[in-house]
């Protein structure tokens, strides 16, 4: 009884959401109780394994490794939400206002998402970010760019169902104006899948935004991000494994922790 009480979707959608609170708590407040500067350099301590005094170990600079993850995990967490966020709201107005009025500007809107579609996205993210610059900011705006198209479509397949219900047709029997119908009838009636689909969503920025600072795009140097730690030490992945290691682990930990939340939501 109590273990199919605990298997429960409340149950687990309790328990991933306080996982997931923690560990954004974890990322805001880790740097305040670290031990060391992640950004000095101690040149006597260089590819140091991980002891007492440095847990996970030192870089190729004699940097904490520990210290660099905890400061870094704001950084690539809250980056990739903050994407999820942007393409989830510039996504779900686009494709709401596609399916909803329909005609010419749901063809035209369309055309759109079908011609950032066109390209395959990981490419299109990096030739964007590329022409920006290197930066966090950049690589948000890039990821942003076209990442809003799935939402759009699944918004809009979803207007389209909703709209044709019962109670829209008494809404607007009843004198409601096309703002009221939209944001207190339909939105609301369609929000379900799209949440979701964004909460599946974080891990895959999480790499993505990973993929991008391996790349030299994201964070600039010398603060940390943990896919540009990973860049940093595979040159030196047979002498300090240690420094590809534990940033890895960190990157496979979060989406895992993101995805089961993402499968916990009903």
């Amino acid at each position: 009884m109590k273990r199919k009480r605990f298997n429960s979707p409340e149950t687990r959608f309790a328990f991933w959401s306080i996982v997931v609170l923690l560990l954004l708590v974890f990322a805001a407040a880790g740097p305040l109780f670290m031990r060391h500067d992640p950004l000095e350099v101690n040149l006597a301590q260089v590819n140091m394994p991980p002891c007492g005094e440095y847990l996970l170990g030192t870089d190729y600079i004699g940097r904490c490794i520990l210290c660099r993850l905890i400061r870094g995990a704001a950084r690539s967490i809250y980056s990739a939400l903050i994407v999820v966020a942007l393409t989830f709201v510039i996504g779900t107005f686009i494709g709401t206002l596609s399916g909803f009025f329909g005609g010419p500007l749901d063809t035209l809107l369309m055309r759109l998402v079908d011609s950032f579609q066109a390209f395959p996205s990981m490419v299109f993210t990096i030739a964007v970010a590329g022409m920006l610059g290197i930066g966090t900011k950049n690589c948000i705006i890039a990821m942003t760019v076209i990442g809003w198209t799935g939402y759009a479509r699944l918004a809009r397949s979803q207007v389209l169902s909703v709209k044709e219900r019962t109670f829209v047709s008494a809404a607007r029997v009843s004198g409601c104006s096309t703002p009221q119908i939209l944001l207190r009838t339909i939105l609301p009636n369609s929000l379900s899948p799209l949440v979701v689909s964004a909460s599946m969503h974080i891990g895959s920025a999480i790499l993505s935004f990973a993929g991008l600072s391996f790349l030299g795009l994201g964070t600039a140097p010398p603060f940390p991000e943990w896919g540009a730690m990973l860049n940093e030490g595979r040159q030196r992945l047979q002498i300090a494994p240690w420094a590809v290691m534990f940033p890895g682990l960190a990157i496979l930990l979060v989406v895992m922790i993101m995805g089961m939340f993402g499968d916990s939501i009903k």
